[in-house]
């Protein structure tokens, strides 16, 4: 349907059919006042035919001496008596009907005019005649209906001589006669409807050609804009002007977002790509095309991405449209540069994802500095682990070589002999100890993974360690109900909670009390075994330090301990954390994965 029908349409439901209702209510409301004023007449005739009957049927009788004569002859007496009376009434009034009814004969007396209906003189009504009510409750009733005249309008009035009715009279008139006198005024309604939709079918054709004829224009005007999107609507009078206003402040915003867009796009450093979720190109910056020569603005713009890009570039492109949300980045070598590109999600003002915009930075220069700031820090730290061993090996050879002067002194004791032999072992596995845990910290070994229950291994090194010097063995508290398996070198891993304890321990012993307590959560992908341990605590200026091969806060420490437990903990992809107050308590963090990758199964 065009929009005109629809206008009419609407129209005829909001207000014609309106009009109608109420155009039925005018009918109802005409008919019922014509068969009001019908009503009083007809009772006004049956009221005066009242007022004509002088006494009652038995006084005519009486006045005739025919009192005691037949059924049939005391009506034939009554109709001459009173038939001049309802012929005369009638006669007066065009298309009316008037008669008296005998209560005592159950006879039709006198029906006017009798031209017409003197045939139903001496008939008696139907046991179901409201006039057997009228004469009943002796109160006036109207009756509409069929009944000897047809349709009609029947005014039936009682007839009541002291306290008794004797019959009822009544007066009827057609109900044709009412509907011809309705017609005329319904026509005239109903040609002032059919006048008023005419009007109205004409005022609505104009006003929506006109109308239509705008939008054209306006419609017009938008197709010009996809191919100038710089261009203005022209102006429209009347309403439809605000359409056009407002589509041309439109037309102005968004070219004034394109171009600080396009101007802060181009401003940036980095390269940066747009693709919509088919997977075209929808925007480069300038940055891009340095980085990527061999590709242009005008063959890339609109462009699948499989077929612009190839191998790495390819796959970080397709992950990033497939998987919504930010992407880590990820380095690729692009002939002689390294770029590094991440992602994220390009969504619109109401959180509708559009596609992904990805950043290119080309990185091959700090990826230089950065190894070379690697290499110095390594030799730095080398050097400085070298002067730290030297003083490590240092010392206890020096207590070796004076021990091994004072064995070839003469004249030395037996006993003497012995304590220096033992001084001079325990130095020389000291240094052995100290050279054995370099190697394990400076060495790769292959880790040999298999499931287990971590808390059974924690036990385990718990139980091996005499704890009588701090007041008991820790207590391990864990989630209930949580699944402690994980894929884990368990040789190593023992390792790393042997030396954990070990600190714990001593660092409980070290303050003269306290408690150690181990605190175990798990869930779907790692394990977390919490160490705390209520002893001296770490300074502030030492917890940096700790984990830093060669420093330790203990006398007799070589400070490798904990820092090849971190690397046992990061070859199998998890991690060691250390929190401490000084005076108060330490807590190591151990994290383990449940899966152990591939990647690290060397360590």
């Amino acid at each position: 349907m065009n929009l005109t029908t629809k206008l009419l349409i609407l129209i005829f439901l909001s207000v014609l059919f309106p009009i109608l209702v109420f155009s039925y209510f005018i009918k109802s409301e005409i008919t019922g006042s014509i068969l009001r004023e019908k009503e009083d007449k007809l009772f006004g005739l049956a009221r005066q035919l009242d007022r004509h009957l002088t006494g009652s049927f038995e006084d005519i009788l009486r006045k005739r001496g025919a009192l005691e004569e037949s059924r049939e002859r005391k009506i034939a007496i009554l109709n001459e008596e009173l038939r001049a009376i309802t012929d005369a009434v009638a006669s007066g009034n065009a298309g009316v009907g008037v008669g008296y009814y005998g209560k005592d004969l159950d006879a039709i007396l006198t029906y006017g005019p009798s031209a017409e209906f003197q045939y139903t003189v001496g008939q008696s009504i139907s046991a179901s005649h409201r006039g057997r009510d009228v004469m009943a409750e002796g109160k006036p009733l109207v009756q509409q209906g069929m009944l000897v005249r047809g349709n009609i309008l029947n005014c039936m009035w009682p007839i009541v001589r002291g306290e008794r009715t004797i019959g009822y009279i009544w007066a009827n008139e057609t109900l044709d006669q009412v509907a011809a006198q309705i017609m005329p005024i319904l026509q005239r309604i109903y040609g002032l409807l059919m006048l008023i939709f005419m009007l109205i079918y004409a005022s609505v054709t104009i006003s929506t050609r006109t109308l239509l004829d705008k939008i054209y224009r306006i419609k017009k005007g938008i197709e010009v804009l996809f191919v100038k999107p710089t261009a203005h609507l022209p102006p429209i009078k009347g309403e439809l002007s605000i359409i056009v206003d407002t589509i041309n402040e439109l037309v102005d915003n968004m070219n004034f977002v394109k171009c600080y867009n396009k101007n802060v796009l181009e401003s940036v450093w980095n390269g940066v790509l747009a693709v919509d979720l088919d997977g075209r190109v929808s925007r480069a910056n300038r940055a891009f095309f340095q980085l990527f020569t061999s590709l242009d603005e005008g063959s890339l713009i609109g462009r699948d991405y499989r077929d612009a890009f190839d191998g790495r570039i390819r796959d970080i492109l397709r992950d990033g449209l497939d998987v919504p949300g930010f992407h880590p980045s990820t380095e690729v070598l692009l002939r002689s540069k390294r770029l590094e590109i991440y992602g994220n999600s390009m969504i619109d003002e109401d959180g509708i994802r559009l596609g992904a915009v990805f950043v290119f930075r080309d990185v091959t220069v700090a990826r230089k500095y950065e190894q070379e700031v690697k290499e110095k820090e390594r030799a730095l730290a080398l050097g400085e682990m070298a002067l730290g061993v030297v003083h490590e090996v240092k010392n206890p050879l020096t207590s070796v070589k004076g021990f091994a002067q004072l064995l070839t002194r003469p004249g030395i004791t037996e006993g003497k002999r012995t304590e220096y032999a033992r001084l001079i072992d325990s130095e020389l596995n000291r240094v052995n100890r100290l050279l054995n845990e370099m190697l394990a910290f400076g060495g790769k070994s292959r880790l040999e993974p298999h499931r287990c229950d971590l808390l059974s291994l924690l036990s385990g090194r718990i139980d091996a360690r005499d704890w009588s010097g701090v007041g008991g063995k820790p207590e391990v508290r864990v989630s209930a109900g949580r699944s402690f398996n994980a894929t884990v070198d368990a040789v190593k891993l023992s390792q790393v909670f042997d030396n954990v304890l070990k600190n714990a321990q001593d660092a409980v012993a070290a303050k003269g009390s306290g408690r150690v307590l181990v605190l175990g959560r798990s869930d779907g992908r790692k394990v977390c075994l919490c160490f705390v341990d209520l002893g001296v605590g770490i300074r502030g200026e030492d917890l940096e330090k700790v984990g830093i091969p060669l420093f330790s806060t203990k006398s007799d420490g070589t400070g490798l301990g904990l820092a090849i437990s971190r690397k046992i903990l990061e070859a199998h992809g998890g991690a060691l954390d250390i929190q401490s107050k000084h005076g108060f308590y330490t807590k190591v963090t151990v994290t383990v994965p449940k899966t152990l990758n591939a990647k690290e199964a060397c360590q």
